[in-house]
């Protein structure tokens, strides 16, 4: 049971000091793990901290280091799994470097969630990840050069500078997608596409139009566009066979938009894959429970996230930001009974 001085609600370093009868200093190298602190010293320090309760303060700690042992991460929407599983991706590489992720949603009201990662700024924060679903190149190419810390974005291919982008090969996506459907006997496909991040789906939408294109001959697949929600897509595909009764397969621009096309097949007496197969993006865990289980591109969110806190962790040990790297992430089709 710790025993902690009469008086004393929160102990500091000086506290430890006096029980451990050494100078702040020497406090201060065993916290650090400083390799010139007898045994016997670092010891009675660290049987001190213990019976004190004592924690360090980071702040002071920032002030001397002039680092924080944080990173900022931020992303649309906690609540899709693809953002959450790329944060507790990072979450356990800053773990296990001694780091610390501030984690937020982007708000699109504070300044198209320009505001969001100033904030972080503000928290100091050695470096920001994020999704850059609401920016434009040129605004993040503003917040990197007058940040003052590294910057990685996470999902979009572009050559920033100052910034690290890490995104999927969405060329070897399509690819996979259309070559799959093409195999199975589909050949008029339709897209479901986000309506809400013009930046990010013109990637994607350009990828999947020439691979279409180049398998099946026909120079304009039918489109429809909704938020990135099971419920508008589920409208959008509606719509979308409704305006095209031919059309045999859909690709929805992300897995809850598949999901969504799934319900419309289910509400419009169709079968799924025989008279239409869907197919999406991301990968997430829920698509192995859909009826029928969702074919979909995996993307490693793990993996990225791990990229991306190195990114970071390197920026910050070289003390150089990033030149604008770009880091392409390879996909793999994830077959299952939707197609």
């Amino acid at each position: 049971m710790r025993e902690r001085l009469s008086g004393i609600d929160r102990p500091t370093i000086v506290d430890v000091a006096k029980v451990a009868d050494v100078s702040r200093q020497t406090v201060s190298r065993v916290l650090s793990d400083h390799p010139r602190v007898a045994p016997a010293t670092r010891r009675r320090v660290e049987e001190a901290i213990e019976n004190l309760g004592y924690r360090p303060n980071r702040m002071a700690r920032a002030l001397v280091t002039r680092t924080s042992l944080t990173f900022g991460f931020a992303a649309v929407d906690m609540r899709n799994s693809h953002f959450g599983d790329t944060c507790s991706g990072m979450q356990s590489a800053a773990r296990e470097h001694g780091y610390y992720l501030v984690v937020t949603e982007l708000d699109f009201d504070d300044d198209r969630g320009m505001g969001t990662l100033e904030t972080l700024l503000t928290l100091g924060v050695d470096g920001v990840a994020f999704f850059p679903s609401f920016f434009a190149d040129k605004e993040i190419e503003l917040f990197a050069a007058t940040s003052g810390c590294p910057v990685v974005m996470i999902g979009r291919e572009a050559k920033i500078p100052n910034v690290v982008s890490i995104a999927m090969d969405e060329d070897r996506a399509a690819d996979l997608v259309v070559g799959h459907l093409v195999d199975t006997g589909k050949r008029r496909i339709g897209i479901l596409m986000n309506e809400m991040f013009p930046e990010v789906v013109h990637g994607r939408f350009v990828a999947l139009q020439r691979a279409v294109t180049e398998r099946t001959e026909v120079g304009n697949p039918p489109v429809e566009a909704g938020h990135p929600k099971i419920q508008q897509g589920r409208n959008a595909t509606k719509k979308l066979l409704t305006k095209h009764p031919d059309v045999d397969a859909v690709i929805g621009f992300n897995d809850t938009m598949a999901m969504g096309a799934l319900l419309a097949c289910h509400d419009l007496g169709l079968r799924v894959p025989e008279d239409v197969a869907v197919v999406g993006y991301d990968g997430i865990s829920f698509g192995a429970i859909t009826n029928p289980p969702l074919t979909t591109i995996v993307q490693d969110s793990i993996g990225m996230a791990d990229a991306a806190f190195k990114a970071l962790l390197a920026a910050v040990q070289n003390g150089t930001p990033p030149d604008g790297e770009v880091v392409s992430w390879q996909p793999e089709l994830l077959t299952r009974g939707s197609t």
